[in-house]
């Protein structure tokens, strides 16, 4: 897992009930607001006994253990331990780890790392356009049972859609993929994907059919896309692009974070100027949260081969995934030897 860098927390709008707690990067951390309203995350061990501080509360902008009631604040330092008189020396070592987090249009950023690229910022959010209104939805993270690097493929893997996502949008999809023409930016961090006009084959798009397709069209105004894209950002994401008549789009973007080894989050956003109501974000809600509980399935299917297994077989249709994973690889790679390399300088 690369831990240098600024990765997904959640949203903004997960902190308004209350102290969050949440696996990233093999760490437990808890996300809360202090009394000023600002957004703080701290490892979620407490030091006394080792309770969970994210099934605390939030008491005068400290988190609150809930064993034994002693108060964290927005740096980790213990200032309350309601056993003891007030004024009684704390311990030094009463302290959880601090993470920077950076909020920004409703999502939430952590650095886990010690690297020096925590004083630089996220990513630049990029899918909201000035001047025009657009309408955007956070949908509700969602932990899958894979690897990072799995989960990343997937997103960019057409062919599994008319097999796991029957009930939504898989029905009479075409089977075969379009050939795609990828573009990496010259920084050798991000590339761009779309249909390859000189491909021996075209592939038309379909709209979902069953109950979402009819709510599209019949509500939203859904037609067959007339262009599309996928792009991938090592550090900000990945995104899919439709565009529609009379010149409306839909924008999704992903954003996965490491819980561990074997988990990921998944925090999925949607910038639209199609449909730009309160109706439409209804569908739209409804209609990709049938797409992630579809993808449940993805993980009951895949069989452990072993040490011995031979690697696996790939096809022309699985060559965007793996050039986006050889990209965030290579880019991982690379910004480890930088962190080497400043490690040993004198």
């Amino acid at each position: 897992m690369k831990m240098d860098t600024w990765h997904c927390a959640g949203w903004s709008s997960e902190l308004a009930t209350g102290p969050l707690g949440r696996k990233l990067l093999g760490r437990h951390v808890v996300l809360f607001r202090d009394a000023s309203g600002i957004a703080h995350a701290l490892g979620a061990r407490c030091p006394h006994r080792g309770a969970d501080l994210a099934k605390g509360t939030v008491v005068d902008g400290c988190i609150q253990c809930p064993f034994h009631g002693w108060c964290f604040d927005g740096v980790g330092q213990c200032v309350r331990v309601p056993s003891q008189p007030e004024g009684t020396k704390i311990p030094p070592l009463a302290r959880v780890p601090s993470f920077p987090l950076h909020e920004r249009q409703g999502t939430l950023w952590i650095w886990t790392g010690a690297g020096e690229m925590q004083r630089g910022a996220p990513p630049e959010d990029s899918v909201v356009q000035p001047g025009r209104f657009v309408r955007r939805v956070f949908f509700d993270p969602h932990l899958v049972e894979a690897p990072f690097l799995d989960v990343l493929e997937n997103f960019f893997d057409k062919a599994h859609v008319p097999f796991i996502h029957r009930r939504s949008f898989g029905p009479d999809q075409n089977p075969l993929v379009a050939r795609q023409r990828i573009t990496v930016d010259a920084d050798g961090r991000a590339l761009r994907a779309e249909d390859d006009p000189d491909a021996p084959w075209h592939v038309e798009p379909k709209l979902p059919r069953g109950f979402v397709g009819l709510l599209g069209r019949l509500l939203l105004g859904l037609r067959r896309p007339i262009a599309q894209h996928t792009r991938f950002d090592s550090e900000g994401g990945a995104q899919i692009y439709l565009e529609y008549p009379p010149g409306t789009y839909d924008r999704f973007v992903a954003h996965m974070t490491p819980a561990d080894e074997g988990h990921t989050w998944l925090f999925v956003e949607s910038v639209r100027t199609r449909a730009s109501h309160a109706l439409g974000d209804w569908i739209q809600r409804r209609a990709i949260n049938k797409v992630f509980e579809e993808g449940k399935r993805e993980t009951t299917l895949i069989l452990d081969g072993g040490p011995d297994a031979p690697p696996p077989v790939s096809v022309e249709s699985d060559r965007l995934g793996l050039a986006v994973r050889r990209l965030y690889e290579r880019w991982a790679d690379g910004s480890a030897a930088i962190a080497r390399e400043r490690a040993v300088s004198p």
